[in-house]
């Protein structure tokens, strides 16, 4: 696990972790904090390049954080090379709506969109990312990432660049992961191709999930 680490009082308020697969270990090239909200890790799976930007933004209403906290996710993204392969996952605490933008945002959200959720709208359209959960049908009940007190919300997402969307299977979530939190998890599968040096094609199917803020 590469984390940000909070003090007690700023526990489920902020904090930021990456997991790795103990068996990636090596494969890990870097990692940097960018803050208490934002991380990035560098992986090389299958001779590709891997940058994994674990993010948690600021709850709905606190609009002044949620701007400071975009202008740094936005630094971030301008410094990652152009053919890096990327991947954004986290607790965004938007609510992105469901009127689509092609290539970006697919129809099978729900139907609230807030003020995190229209950055995040924006944010993703500006970089032309992808929301891969927009894109799948789910079930009713596999439909929303957080429920507590009665309500429900869709705010955790994985998102990728260009260069992953002829790659991405499938996003869902689990609802019966025992992760101690709110938060439900949510795991996209992705599909590669490579060329073995005997001449033949062998296929990999990796799965990435969400990576979820310390609580």
């Amino acid at each position: 696990m590469i984390y940000c680490e909070v003090p007690v009082n700023k526990w489920a308020s902020s904090g930021v972790a990456n997991v790795v697969r103990k068996d990636w270990k090596n494969k890990i090239q870097d990692y940097t904090w960018i803050s208490d909200r934002i991380i990035e890790t560098r992986v090389k799976v299958l001779n590709v390049n891997f940058t994994i930007v674990g993010a948690y933004a600021p709850v709905q209403g606190k609009e002044q954080d949620t701007g400071e906290f975009y202008r740094e996710l936005q630094q971030s993204m301008d410094k990652i090379p152009k053919k890096e392969n990327i991947i954004l996952a986290g607790d965004v605490n938007g609510r992105i709506g469901n009127q689509s933008i092609p290539e970006c945002i697919g129809t099978y959200g729900e139907q609230i969109t807030n003020h995190n959720g229209a950055a995040l709208r924006d944010f993703c359209a500006f970089n032309k990312l992808k929301i891969t959960k927009s894109f799948y049908r789910p079930k009713d009940i596999h439909k929303f990432t957080w429920e507590a007190r009665g309500t429900k919300s869709l705010i955790d997402y994985i998102i990728i660049n260009d260069r992953l969307k002829s790659n991405i299977e499938d996003t869902r979530v689990f609802r019966g992961s025992e992760i101690d939190s709110e938060n439900k998890l949510v795991e996209s599968k992705f599909k590669f191709f490579t060329h073995a040096k005997l001449s033949y094609s062998k296929m990999d199917k990796t799965i990435y999930k969400n990576p979820q803020h310390l609580k």
